[in-house]
């Protein structure tokens, strides 16, 4: 399992808004974009639909 920052843009409360999270998963491009939108619903508390992934990479670990 590898560390990835998930960069995300979500509805909430009718206003669009950005922002980062860090995640650990698979190198499995479906199973990251599927987990970072579950952790970002949840963190944020809006509708999975409502989030959309914009991009990830992985993060390098000292």
């Amino acid at each position: 399992m590898k560390m990835f920052e998930i960069s995300y843009s979500a509805w909430k409360k009718n206003k669009p808004f950005r922002g980062s999270l860090i995640i650990q998963s698979v190198e499995d491009e479906k199973e990251i974009v599927k987990r970072a939108k579950l952790d970002v619903s949840t963190r944020e508390r809006v509708f999975i639909q409502d989030v959309k992934i914009l991009g990830f990479h992985p993060t390098f670990e000292k």
